[in-house]
């Protein structure tokens, strides 16, 4: 049962996240989760592209971390790869990207602190097109039966 509360508080929290917008390029539901002491951390999201044309999420920057980068969550030979997107992540036009855990998400590495619940981080999200957006971040507690280790 607890488990059971524990999920459905996290889906209410997520449901309630707000939104940012550059020109027709929105980003919504941010959030990343409680990190223990000298653990990196990640970021998700969901960026809708309402434009007639591609863009690409080129780079992610923030000062609480010494490294931000794109990454994604691939099964090779049997066993779970964190890929660096180095040249960006499309967002086809009039679709979207969806940052989650096991897929593409924000990686943060080497933070100032642990991330504790209540919290929030700025991260500015570059697009080839839309330029830069600042998305706060609320910290929310781990997902139940989730490891996101590096």
């Amino acid at each position: 049962m607890k488990i059971l509360s524990a999920a459905l508080l996290f889906v209410l929290a997520t449901l309630s996240l707000p939104s940012f917008a550059e020109g027709a390029l929105e980003v919504h539901q941010p959030w990343t989760r409680a990190s223990a002491p000298g653990a990196p951390a990640a970021g998700f999201l969901k960026v809708i592209n309402r434009t007639d044309s591609a863009d690409i999420l080129l780079d992610v920057s923030g000062r609480f971390a010494k490294r931000l980068e794109l990454h994604q969550s691939l099964m090779v030979d049997g066993m779970m790869k964190m890929i660096h997107q180095r040249d960006g992540v499309a967002i086809p036009a009039g679709g979207e990207l969806i940052l989650e855990p096991g897929s593409y998400h924000l990686m943060f590495m080497g933070l100032a602190q642990p991330f504790v619940v209540g919290e929030t981080y700025s991260v500015q999200l570059t697009f080839q097109q839309a330029g830069v957006i600042e998305v706060i971040l609320p910290v929310l507690s781990a997902e139940p039966g989730s490891d996101m280790a590096h």
